[in-house]
C-alpha cells in the first residue's frame, strides 16, 4: 500500500474530521431540517420545485368544465358594471338551452338589484330546474375591538331554487392561492365548494386539497359572456358540460397569485379545482417528513460508505440529491401524494458541505504530510507517526554535498536529483518508510536492534551511490553521511533529531556513519547553550578580551599582546574558547564576536600608547569572515574610525583555516594591509601550507604553533623545523612569532636561532585589560639590566 493511502486510511479512522465532524454537521443539518419542517413548511424554494413538478408533469384540462368569462369584450358590448340582472337570466336560460350540465356562478349576488332584474333572474333559475349554483362565502370582519366573520349569502328571492356553493379562496402567507378548501359553513350550514361541485367530489367542511397546477390553465375552454348570450358560442360545445361564470376582466378585480400562473381571475382558480378534483390529483399531504426521513437514512449509508472504501462523497450525494428530486415528481405524476423536501435537500445539503470541508480538510493535511518532489512522506509525517511502538534504530541520510550539487543545478533537475536519491534509498528502506524530513535530509526506522545488521544496511544503502547519477545529460555523484539513534519510536521527532546530529557529524568527520551517543549528545547540548546564551552573553559583559604579552628578543623588552576571548557565565563559570568558538564559526556567528573584540582592541591600544608607544596587538579573524566582503568592511571602518595607528594592529590568521575562497580572501586581506595593519599566519607548521600560500597573502610574519616550541630544547626535529622555518621567514622578510614558551631554555634556543618574538606563559600569562596596562605599560623594566626587569630577562641576557 502506498503512502498515500496509508496516511488517507489513517485520517479516516483516527482523524477528528471522520469520526466526529462529519456525524456532528450531519445532527446539526436534521435539527435545522426539522425545525424548517416545522415552522416553514412552503418556503419559496418547495414552491420553486414544485412548479418545476408541475412543468414537468403539465398536462390538458378535461374540458368538462368551461368557463363563461365576463370580460372587457362583454363590458363593452353590454351595459356598464354591474349589469342588469336580465342579462344573468339571458344567459341562464341559453346555458340551459344547449345542454349544459351544471351552470355555478362566481358572481356576487348578495345585495340587491333592480326588482324587474331580480325577478327575471329568479325566473330562470327555476326554469333551469336545479342546475344553476349561486355563490356564498365568508369574509372576516373588524368592527373596533370586534373581529367577527361577514356571511354573504345570495338575496333570498334568488336562492329559493338555486344550490348554494361556496367561493371562498385562502391565499398562503405569501400571498399566493395554492390550496382550496372542499366546502365552507355559512349560516350554520355546510356548503360544499363551487370547485367541489363542479368536480363531482365531496370532501369534510373546511379540509384544504392543493390546486394541480401541473394542469395547463389555457387548456381549460373558455367563451366571452356575450358571445353565449348572443348565441355565437355553438351548443355542441357545452351540451353535457358544467360552466362556470366569473369575471375576467381586470377592471372588476377579483384575481388571485398564484405560483405557477402568476395573477389569475378569480374564476379561473374555481376552474382549476374543478379539474384537479376531476383528474383524481387532490392527493394526500404527507409533508417534509417521509422525505426527510429517506435521505437521513441514505446519509448515513452513504457516510459508512464512502469511510469503508476511503473515497469521496459526491457521487452518494448526488445519487442522494436526484432521489430527493425524482421520488416527488413520480408520486405526482402517479397521483400517490405530495411531498415537501426542502428539509431534506437542507439535511443533505449540510451533510454535503460537510463533506467538501472535510474532504478538503482531509486533503491539506495529506499534502502537509508529503513531500512534493519527491512524493515520500515528509518531516511532518513522521513527526505524527503512531502505527507502531517500542525500541527501533533511526536511520538519517545526509546528502553531504547537496549544497554544491544544487548550486550547479537548476529546480527541475534538483528535484530529479533529490527523486533518484530517493529511489536509491528506498531499495534499503523498505515500500512506506523512507520520509525526507529535511531538504538533503532523509529518514526511516528499522526494527532490527542488530548493531552489525544496521551497519550492513548502511553500508549497502552506501554503495547505491558508488555510482553517479544521471541528471539531464550530466553525471552528478551524491556523497551520503548516515547518523543512527536507538531509543522509543513513540518519540520519532526526538530520535530523527538525534539521528540528524549524527549525520551531521559524520559529515564534519569525513566518515560514512555516526551513532549518537552520550558523548555526541553532550557536545550537542553544550552547541544549544552557546547559540542559545551567546548573544545576552555578549551584552551583558560576560565575554571580555584578555591580552598576553609577546616579548620581543630583538628589543628585550613587550611591545605589544594577543587579544585573547574569555567567557564567563554566572552559572557555568568559565567556558573555553575551544568549545564556543569551533560552535559560533559553524553557526556564522563569528562577526559579532570578532567586531566586538576588535572595537575593545582599539580602545585599549589607544590607551596603552598614550603612555608607552609603540605597544602593538594581535587579533585572531576566522577565515570564515573573509568570504565576506561587509565584514572588512565594518572592521577597517572601526580601525579608522579609532583613530591610532593601524601599523599597531595585527591580523592573525590561522594556518590551518579553510578558506572556501582563497581569491576573496586575498581581497579582503588586501583592505587590511592598504590600511596599513600587518598580516600574520598563526599556527604555522601545523597545516599544508606552502611558501605559495604565504605569498598569496603577502604576509609579514609567521606564528610558530607551540607544538614545535614546548620541545624545541630537547627534540632535535623540532629545533631543525624551527630554525628552518625562522631562515625561511627572515629570506622572505617576514618577521617570526613563537608561541608556548614555558622555560629559558626555549627562549635561549630562540634567541639562538634569531627569532624575533616570543610569548608564552613564561613571559606572562593573559591578563585583563587594566592588569595589562599596569605591569606592562606604566611599571617599565629597566632594559640595561636594572633591578626593575624580571629574572627571566637577566638570564636570558646572560645565558
Amino acid at each position: 500500500m502506498s503512502f498515500r493511502s496509508t496516511l488517507k486510511n489513517g485520517l479516516t479512522k483516527t482523524g477528528f474530521s471522520a469520526r466526529f465532524a462529519r456525524p456532528l454537521a450531519v445532527g446539526i443539518s436534521l435539527v435545522l431540517a426539522i425545525i424548517l419542517g416545522l415552522y416553514s413548511p412552503e418556503g419559496p424554494v418547495e414552491q420553486l420545485l414544485h412548479n418545476a413538478r408541475d412543468s414537468i408533469n403539465s398536462k390538458p384540462a378535461s374540458g368538462r368544465v368551461h368557463i363563461v368569462e365576463i370580460d372587457a369584450k362583454s363590458l363593452a358590448a353590454l351595459d356598464k358594471w354591474p349589469w342588469s340582472r336580465g342579462y344573468h337570466a339571458q344567459l341562464v336560460d341559453e346555458l340551459d338551452k344547449a345542454g349544459v350540465a351544471q351552470i355555478v356562478f362566481d358572481v356576487d349576488f348578495s345585495s340587491y338589484s333592480t326588482r324587474d332584474g331580480d325577478q327575471e333572474f329568479a325566473a330562470a333559475i327555476e326554469r333551469a330546474d336545479g342546475k344553476v349554483v349561486l355563490p356564498t362565502f365568508r369574509q372576516p370582519q373588524s368592527t373596533g375591538e370586534i373581529h367577527a366573520d361577514l356571511e354573504n349569502l345570495p338575496i333570498p328571492i334568488l336562492r329559493e331554487k338555486a344550490f348554494l356553493g361556496s367561493v371562498n379562496v385562502r391565499p398562503d402567507a405569501d400571498g399566493q392561492v395554492n390550496d382550496y378548501p372542499f366546502g365552507t359553513i355559512t349560516e350554520s350550514i355546510p356548503r360544499p365548494s363551487i370547485g367541489a361541485l363542479l368536480g363531482d367530489a365531496s370532501g369534510p367542511v373546511n379540509k384544504e386539497f392543493k390546486i394541480d397546477q401541473s394542469i395547463e390553465m389555457s387548456s381549460i375552454p373558455r367563451h366571452s359572456f356575450v358571445d353565449v348570450l348572443q348565441g355565437r358560442v355553438d351548443a355542441r360545445e357545452l351540451k353535457g358540460k358544467k360552466a362556470v361564470i366569473g369575471a375576467t376582466a381586470i377592471e372588476i378585480g377579483d384575481r388571485y397569485a398564484t405560483a405557477r400562473f402568476g395573477v389569475i381571475p378569480g374564476v379561473v382558480v374555481q376552474a382549476m379545482a374543478a379539474e384537479t378534483l376531476i383528474a383524481g390529483t387532490d392527493l394526500p399531504e404527507l409533508g417534509p417528513w417521509p422525505m426527510l426521513a429517506l435521505t437521513f437514512i441514505a446519509v448515513l449509508f452513504a457516510i459508512h460508505w464512502t469511510d469503508r472504501r476511503n473515497t469521496t462523497g459526491v457521487v452518494p450525494s448526488l445519487l442522494i440529491a436526484v432521489t430527493i428530486l425524482v421520488v416527488p415528481l413520480i408520486a405526482e405524476r402517479y397521483s400517490l401524494a405530495h411531498l415537501d423536501v426542502t428539509p431534506a435537500l437542507l439535511l443533505l445539503a449540510g451533510s454535503m458541505a460537510a463533506q467538501y470541508v472535510i474532504g478538503i480538510t482531509k486533503q491539506i493535511s495529506l499534502e502537509r504530510r508529503i513531500d512534493r518532489a519527491t512524493g515520500l512522506p515528509n518531516l511532518a509525517a513522521w513527526q505524527e507517526r503512531m502505527d507502531c511502538k517500542g525500541n527501533h534504530n533511526v536511520i538519517v541520510a545526509e546528502i553531504a554535498n547537496f549544497g554544491e550539487i544544487v548550486a550547479t543545478l537548476d529546480r527541475a533537475e534538483s528535484k530529479k536529483l533529490v527523486r533518484a536519491v530517493a529511489d536509491r534509498l528506498e531499495l534499503s528502506s523498505g515500500p512506506g518508510e523512507l520520509h525526507r524530513i529535511g531538504r538533503e535530509r532523509f529518514c526511516w526506522r528499522t526494527e532490527t536492534m542488530d548493531s552489525d545488521a544496521v551497519d550492513s544496511t548502511i553500508e549497502a544503502s552506501a554503495s547505491l551511490f558508488n555510482t553517479a547519477i544521471p541528471v539531464s545529460g550530466r553525471s552528478v555523484r551524491a556523497t551520503l553521511c548516515f547518523g543512527v539513534a536507538t531509543g522509543d519510536i513513540r518519540d520519532a521527532e526526538g530520535l530523527a533529531n538525534q539521528a540528524i546530529l549524527a549525520a551531521k557529524r559524520a559529515s564534519e568527520l569525513g566518515k560514512r556513519l555516526v551513532w549518537h551517543n552520550d558523548r555526541l549528545a553532550q557536545v550537542t547540548d553544550q552547541s544549544l547553550f552557546i547559540l542559545s546564551e551567546f548573544e545576552e552573553a555578549l551584552m551583558t559583559g560576560q565575554i571580555s578580551v584578555v591580552y598576553q604579552p609577546k616579548y620581543s628578543l630583538i628589543d628585550d623588552f613587550v611591545n605589544g599582546a594577543e587579544a585573547l576571548v574569555r567567557w564567563e557565565h554566572p552559572d557555568k563559570g568559565m567556558v573555553s574558547p575551544s568549545l564556543f568558538v569551533p560552535v559560533l564559526e559553524h553557526e556564522n556567528l563569528m562577526e559579532a564576536l570578532t567586531l566586538f573584540v576588535l572595537r575593545q582592541v582599539v580602545e585599549d591600544v589607544e590607551r596603552w600608547n598614550s603612555v608607552r608607544n609603540p605597544m602593538g596587538c594581535a587579533v585572531n579573524i576566522s577565515a570564515s569572515l573573509l568570504a565576506n566582503p561587509a565584514f572588512a568592511k565594518r572592521a577597517v571602518a572601526i580601525i579608522r574610525d579609532s583613530g591610532i595607528d593601524p601599523a599597531l594592529l595585527t591580523i592573525e590568521l590561522t594556518e590551518t583555516a579553510a578558506l572556501s575562497s582563497q581569491e576573496m580572501a586575498a581581497s579582503s586581506l588586501n583592505q587590511f594591509k592598504q590600511l596599513g595593519a600587518h598580516l600574520s599566519i598563526d599556527d604555522y607548521g601545523t597545516g599544508q601550507s606552502t611558501l605559495t600560500y604565504l605569498k598569496s597573502f603577502s604576509a609579514d610574519e609567521i606564528k610558530i604553533d607551540q607544538s614545535f616550541v614546548k620541545l624545541i630544547a630537547t627534540d632535535n626535529a623540532n629545533k631543525i623545523m624551527v630554525r628552518s622555518s625562522i631562515e625561511m621567514a627572515h629570506a622572505l622578510g617576514m618577521k617570526v612569532v613563537a608561541e608556548g614558551v614555558e622555560d629559558i631554555a626555549a627562549l635561549n634556543v630562540l634567541r639562538e636561532f634569531g627569532c624575533d618574538t616570543i610569548q608564552g606563559w613564561y613571559v606572562g600569562k593573559p591578563v585583563t585589560r587594566d592588569e595589562f596596562m599596569q605591569r606592562w605599560c606604566l611599571n617599565l623594566f629597566d632594559t640595561s639590566g636594572g633591578t626593575s626587569a624580571p629574572d627571566w630577562v637577566r638570564q636570558s641576557r646572560t645565558g
